[in-house]
């Protein structure tokens, strides 16, 4: 184990739309959208429709056509279920680090520091947190870690954005560091 800090930012992906799948695993895969309060508008996309180029917020009118030729398959907001299943995933992510700060209904700061076994690199850690929380929730999570909030929200941010980290990684060292910050 090391003595330096180490904080995890784990973000679920696409919330609302993955919340909806949960229930309605036949959607795995296809584009869902969910709309605000009045349905007027797009407030979340999954992964598939933000590929179409659909914007958050745009007002649902303006993207009919889309819709309809690729079947979009559109929710109403159930913020009731949202609330259910963020608590369920902030449980299960208790279980892993009891020094957690809620940041959003969908995001956590965990402070991994000291935690992870000693036969384990964080980034080893940080997978079966991923794992688990798909396990027990249904909900896919991406894991950014680094020294402070703000690098791993940054490290968030890029295991998010490229496949290649399969959702996790860990900024803790300056090289990577640095790598990331010129691109």
């Amino acid at each position: 184990m090391s003595d330096a800090k180490l904080i995890a930012l784990v973000d679920c992906n696409n919330f609302y739309a993955s919340c909806e799948r949960v229930f309605r695993p036949d959607l795995i895969g296809k584009p869902v959208a969910v709309l605000s309060n009045n349905d007027g508008c797009i407030v979340a996309r999954s992964q598939e429709v933000k590929a179409l180029g659909i914007k958050m917020g745009v007002p649902v009118h303006q993207v009919t056509d889309l819709i309809k030729q690729h079947r979009i398959q559109l929710f109403s907001s159930n913020y009731s279920l949202y609330a259910d299943m963020s608590q369920r995933v902030m449980n299960t992510l208790a279980e892993f680090a009891p020094d957690m700060e809620i940041y959003s209904i969908d995001e956590a700061f965990l402070d991994l520091s000291n935690l992870y076994p000693c036969n384990q690199n964080p980034e080893a850690y940080a997978r079966q947190i991923k794992r688990t929380v798909q396990r027990y929730t249904g909900i896919p999570v991406c894991i950014g870690m680094g020294p402070t909030k703000t690098l791993a929200k940054l490290a968030n941010f890029a295991a998010k954005k490229w496949p290649h980290t399969q959702g996790v990684l860990d900024l803790s060292d300056h090289k990577r560091r640095h790598k990331l910050m010129t691109i």
